[in-house]
């Protein structure tokens, strides 16, 4: 198999973002329009000349001037784009990788047997059912929890991004390590969101109007991403998450759709995305370290 490494300037966007739509798992991260904002522009790719294949590879140069191929911010999966992927093709397509980006934290599309990479949970629901036979999978606490806030609480529709930003902000402060860059990142990303596919934004609002949680959602021919979600400590006693949750897989069940939950490797999160019915679709992160010695050092001791 060909495969070139290609900048920026010089990828076909229109002839990339085909690939990306065609692609049998219907993952968001990889269109050109999601890449220019979570990689703020930086991104180059392995293709084969006639784009059946198509590999992006988002970098920066944060360790001392040096190139490196990173995850950028809300993006799960990456790895490669095409028809009938192989583990054989994704190993190709990691050998070709130009040795100029010395450190390299990559995350494929599907689980592989490879020394430099190692396994990230991912959670789904197939929507390939209709809603009562998805829901059979449900445990029976959520079943319960769920007609509990169906009955307390409402569910909308917000197209307010700074609104609903501000409150998964205020929400999970402490818990999250963002900068200001990363939340204007995050805003333009969701506006770029909007305009390019389906984008589901809901939030759970009380008796009195206060809102308990909210959930992000990306939808493509295939695919249903929760790309963000929270609850703050009312909408968690109120089952406001599983409320949504569950208000997007009734909507869309029967559809074909995977439904991904994106995670977790966290426990307690785990156990709350499995309480649905979830499987295991697990990936893999491929990660390689050929920085020189004194600069592996140095990070060392930064800690």
């Amino acid at each position: 198999m060909d495969i070139i490494y290609v900048k920026n300037q010089a990828i076909d966007k229109a002839r990339w973002d085909t690939t990306i739509s065609g692609d049998q798992q219907g993952l968001p991260y990889a269109y050109s329009w999601y890449l220019d904002q979570v990689a703020a522009g930086q991104w180059d790719a392995l293709i084969t000349p006639d784009y059946q294949y198509v590999m992006p590879l988002p970098w920066n140069r944060k360790i001392l001037g040096i190139q490196q191929i990173f995850a950028p911010l809300l993006t799960q999966q990456l790895g490669i784009a095409g028809p009938d992927l192989s583990e054989d093709i994704t190993i190709d397509f990691l050998n070709s990788i130009p040795t100029k980006f010395k450190k390299i934290v990559f995350p494929l599309n599907q689980k592989i047997e490879h020394p430099e990479c190692r396994t990230k949970t991912n959670l789904v629901i197939s929507l390939a059912n209709d809603y009562e036979k998805i829901q059979e999978g449900y445990k029976g606490n959520l079943i319960r929890g769920i007609r509990t806030a169906d009955k307390k609480t409402s569910i909308n529709e917000s197209l307010l991004i700074d609104d609903l930003l501000t409150f998964y902000q205020q929400t999970l402060k402490g818990q999250l390590h963002f900068y200001e860059k990363d939340w204007q990142t995050i805003r333009q990303l969701l506006q770029s969101a909007s305009a390019e596919i389906e984008t589901l934004m809901l939030e759970v609002r009380n008796e009195n109007g206060q809102r308990l949680a909210l959930g992000i959602f990306l939808i493509t021919k295939k695919r249903i991403v929760y790309l963000m979600g929270c609850a703050n400590q009312e909408g968690r006693k109120n089952f406001s998450s599983s409320f949504i949750l569950d208000t997007v897989i009734k909507q869309y069940a029967g559809t074909n759709r995977i439904f991904d939950f994106e995670g977790s490797d966290i426990p307690g999160v785990y156990k709350f995305f499995k309480s649905f019915g979830s499987k295991e679709a697990n990936i893999s992160i491929y990660e390689k370290n050929e920085l020189p010695w004194l600069v592996k050092e140095a990070m060392k001791r930064r800690g």
